[in-house]
């Protein structure tokens, strides 16, 4: 919360109170205490007054959409970060306008939430995992031995799009929310489609692998792979429907009888943003893990993603890739969100291709073998 005093300069009722002037001698053991609530009290009320009452209504509708109710005390300070994003917002579409930036931004449900408090919540890709894991994976993928350079794809012969949503082997848009639960819905969507490659697209249980997978850390990150491990051990994962997502975690509760997908092993793919397109197009859709800590991921709304602030190396948010294309020019990778469909575009975002592995999006890259 920003103050309205600075550089130590304190009202006149405060230094009053500091000098004894105001508060009887008899009272003076109480005036820590009795000081901490005025201060308080002035900092609130100035930091109403920083607030923009133009903005009042669609703050209440906000609220009213995404279903907001706050502790006593708390609504200033979360009305304050809101429209510290609407500004954020305003100025970035502004620059975009001007042809400075490839995508929009827009308000949605992390709009009263800081940048930190939004990558705490929800990325929970464990990177740091992944490279210390002893699992023995087997790293050869189902593709051809072709030349692996990713500005030759003459050889590769690839379509100059693919989209496996219109080949109906992508679910709906699910919505992990406040559980960084994304390497569950991650590994499940890359499960589902291989199962609708052969037309039997069922929602997977996210949940399952919430309650069940010990080696990963439910709401608090975990390993694609290590969901695929688990599959393996169990034998195969319940459907959506048989063990329905709660948000958190809780005791496994896995239905060997009720088995609705079944996986022998799983593969990475070697890392390559020619390698990750050929896997798209020849495989299906691939798990894969980004940098998704900036806040103009925060509030991507459409158009092709490009900050070049985005890590290359340091990863925290597992996604699914289902596709890529070209927009004005922009070669793009189709990416699968589990944020809901406020997020993005529908729940989707186009991420810049072949621009030196934004985001680390060739760092992490695995899929099940049925």
């Amino acid at each position: 919360m920003r103050h309205m005093y600075i550089n130590g300069d304190t009202p006149n009722v405060c230094r009053n109170f500091i000098k004894g002037n105001i508060i009887p001698r008899w009272s003076r053991m109480k005036f820590p205490l009795f000081l901490g609530i005025v201060v308080g009290s002035i900092l609130v009320v100035a930091s109403d007054d920083k607030l923009n009452s133009n903005l009042d209504e669609e703050w209440e509708n906000w609220k009213l959409q995404y279903s907001r109710q706050y502790a006593e005390g708390e609504e200033t300070s979360r009305r304050m970060i809101w429209e510290s994003a609407l500004s954020y917002i305003e100025q970035h579409n502004r620059e975009y306008a001007m042809g400075k930036h490839t995508f929009t931004v827009g308000i949605n449900q992390f709009g009263d939430l800081t940048n930190e408090e939004f990558n705490k919540q929800m990325n929970g890709f464990v990177m740091n995992e992944a490279e210390n894991s002893t699992e023995e994976i087997e790293e050869r993928d189902e593709l051809d031995d072709d030349d692996d350079d990713d500005d030759n794809e003459i050889s590769f012969k690839l379509p100059k799009s693919f989209n496996w949503i219109k080949k109906g082997a992508v679910t709906p848009v699910k919505n992990q929310g406040a559980c960084g639960s994304c390497w569950a819905f991650s590994a499940t969507g890359a499960l589902e489609g291989q199962l609708g490659k052969n037309r039997k697209l069922i929602s997977l249980s996210e949940q399952n692998l919430l309650d069940c997978d010990r080696r990963s850390h439910g709401c608090r990150g975990g390993l694609m792979g290590n969901a695929y491990n688990w599959m393996i051990q169990a034998g195969g994962i319940n459907s959506e429907q048989t063990y329905p997502y709660t948000a958190r975690q809780g005791t496994c509760r896995f239905r060997g009888d009720m088995i609705a997908a079944k996986i022998r092993k799983y593969r990475s793919l070697a890392k390559s943003e020619s390698r990750l397109a050929r896997g798209v197009a020849q495989i299906g859709p691939i798990a894969v893990a980004i940098d998704a800590s900036r806040r103009s991921f925060q509030y991507y709304k459409q158009g092709v993603y490009f900050d070049r602030r985005c890590s290359n190396r340091n990863v925290n948010h597992a996604v699914l890739a289902v596709g890529y294309g070209r927009q004005r020019g922009k070669r793009f990778w189709l990416i699968k969100n589990s944020w809901g469909l406020s997020w993005g575009d529908k729940g989707y975002i186009k991420m810049q291709r072949n621009r030196r592995n934004l985001c680390g999006i060739t760092n992490y890259m695995v899929y099940p073998v049925m």
